[in-house]
């Protein structure tokens, strides 16, 4: 009887410890005790071309400090009422996993607050919305009987761009923009035809002709949610010969069923043979390609609203790159002091012409004005020229300068073009 009095006593104790834990648990999570209901629903606003189920999101509950108060594995686990302590908090919810810059599904999340009252039954309805967009990439039967290989890359102005080629096992990928959405979209085509040629084209998408905007009608930012469709076709001259490629575009917005033709604007000179507006040089020849943008006319103080991309000049060698020179020509004597300085302080000399194969001294020269910049090593088959680059520090100079390159390779070829950036007082 002892012993079954020692044991029946000890039990009791582990109960009344546990008991008074519980109690000091709930009592400080309830906060004095004060208590509501929590009503929780997860749903997703998705379009009507994908049907996903909810079933195994996780759920989160967070307080007004951000702490972790109740979390469940899958929505399917959550109870038909929570009971929570009076206070302000966040519940999310999202696709199991994490979200990655490119995925090949979809990926929704979702965050709703929630105000837990005294006695009273609280209804909160997370809705998860997807926050990468579907790309796809399609060509058409005379696109694949012209080309032999391509490479089309689609930048975000993030550090990871999109590719596809003709070797892609997918057309369709699903990529993330970030929280925020981007203004705008680079589509680069570069592609060796049956005869071939190389064929190279740029284009900047923009989503502001369009008169919706998927989740948030005043938003012209490409965000998640987006079905955006790429369509390239070749464009064939008078002549029969493949002298570039079209590139049409389409976006079907979340909650909506119609194509929304999207804003294509075409960046001219990739590959027109006068390499830059009605200068002489660029394009293709002995073996060397220098694509130069048509010429620039810009503001004063107007490079914020300027597309540095637009000032990209794509350079390559089949024999490898030997020599990249560029000079610049201006009839502003500010610009012209400016330029003669920075060849004293960084030994990089625009106004004779500057070397920009192996010149560290080049990077070091535009990392001063707050621009990343590479430079290609000898031997390199391709390279792009940022003239963009020079934007922030040309708008301060009104007047006429002309950039002039003169590309060499390995086998002493060489091929020059130029461009002009005209600035406005």
């Amino acid at each position: 009887m002892k012993i079954y009095n020692n044991i029946l006593a000890g039990t009791l104790t582990l109960m009344a410890f546990a008991s008074c834990m519980s109690e000091d648990l709930e009592s400080k999570f309830t906060a004095g005790g004060d208590q509501g209901t929590l009503e929780l629903g997860v749903e997703l606003l998705q379009p009507a071309r994908r049907d996903v189920s909810t079933v195994n999101f996780p759920v989160v509950i967070k307080d007004a400090s951000g702490s972790v108060v109740k979390e469940y594995a899958t929505v399917a686990e959550v109870p038909a009422s929570i009971v929570m302590a009076v206070g302000s908090y966040t519940v999310e919810s999202h696709t199991p996993g994490e979200i990655a810059k490119s995925m090949s599904n979809p990926y929704y999340k979702g965050a709703s607050d929630v105000e837990i009252v005294k006695d009273v039954t609280s209804p909160v309805n997370v809705v998860c919305k997807m926050a990468n967009s579907q790309v796809n990439i399609n060509y058409d039967e005379e696109f694949r009987n012209v080309f032999t290989a391509w490479e089309v890359t689609i930048d975000d102005g993030s550090e990871t761009a999109l590719s596809f080629t003709q070797s892609s096992t997918t057309n369709t990928i699903y990529w993330y923009f970030g929280e925020a959405g981007v203004k705008q979209l680079v589509v680069n085509f570069r592609g060796t035809t049956t005869t071939g040629n190389t064929i190279a084209a740029r284009n900047v998408l923009t989503k502001n002709q369009s008169s919706t905007g998927g989740y948030d009608d005043d938003n012209t930012n490409f965000t998640g949610g987006d079905l955006i469709t790429l369509n390239f076709a070749p464009t064939e001259s008078t002549e029969g010969k493949i002298t570039g490629i079209t590139l049409s575009a389409n976006v079907v917005f979340d909650e909506t069923v119609e194509d929304i033709n999207v804003g294509v604007i075409d960046v001219p000179g990739l590959n027109d043979p006068a390499g830059g507006g009605d200068n002489p040089g660029g394009g293709d020849t002995e073996g060397i390609t220098l694509n130069l943008p048509k010429d620039i006319t810009m503001a004063a103080y107007g490079a914020d609203d300027l597309d540095k991309s637009l000032g990209d000049t794509y350079i390559a060698a089949g024999a490898g790159l030997k020599s990249i020179m560029v000079r610049i020509e201006s009839d502003s004597e500010e610009m012209n002091s400016s330029l003669a300085q920075l060849g004293t302080d960084y030994n990089v000399d625009f106004l004779a012409g500057a070397e920009i194969v192996g010149n560290q001294n080049v990077v070091s020269l535009f990392e001063s004005l707050g621009q990343e910049l590479s430079v290609p090593a000898e031997g390199d088959k391709e390279y792009t020229f940022p003239i963009g680059n020079f934007f922030g520090f040309l708008q301060v100079l009104a007047g006429k300068h002309r950039f002039h390159l003169t590309v060499t390779d390995m086998n002493g070829n060489t091929q020059s073009g130029s461009l002009l950036i005209t600035v406005g007082a």
